[in-house]
């Protein structure tokens, strides 16, 4: 038995369609050097910035902070006397070339002092006179 004779729609007098090929898109010309990144490429370097950015404010603000505790260990107690106000105890401890206010502010600091109210007993921390 023939296959003309089981399927006559597959006779030979049929003509077989081409297929045409399928070009693929042209993409532009690389420069060299040139790097393209993917969305997901974006995000990664976008990420590592950010972690290095985060590192390096981490890595300053503990050399930061360990300056500032090396001049802030040094201070004493003084006894608050009848009479004595912040500006006259700071002005005691002032260095030359040195703000009396800086030194009230730092005073103010070290005790956590909300207010320049004193009373007579009270102690406080204070600088080393420089």
């Amino acid at each position: 038995m023939s296959s003309t004779a089981v399927a006559p729609h597959l006779s030979a007098a049929r003509p077989v369609r081409a297929v045409r090929a399928v070009r693929p898109a042209r993409l532009a010309p690389r420069t060299q050097g040139s790097l393209r990144l993917t969305r997901r490429g974006r995000l990664v370097v976008l990420v590592l910035g950010l972690v290095a950015m985060l590192a390096l404010g981490v890595v300053l603000g503990s050399v930061s902070a360990a300056s500032d505790e090396s001049t802030a260990g040094r201070t004493e107690t003084v006894r608050v006397q009848a009479g004595d106000t912040l500006w006259d105890i700071a002005s005691a401890r002032a260095g030359s070339g040195e703000s009396v206010q800086d030194v009230i502010d730092e005073i103010r600091a070290i005790n956590d002092l909300s207010s320049a109210a004193l009373l007579a007993g009270d102690q406080l921390e204070v600088p080393v006179a420089g």
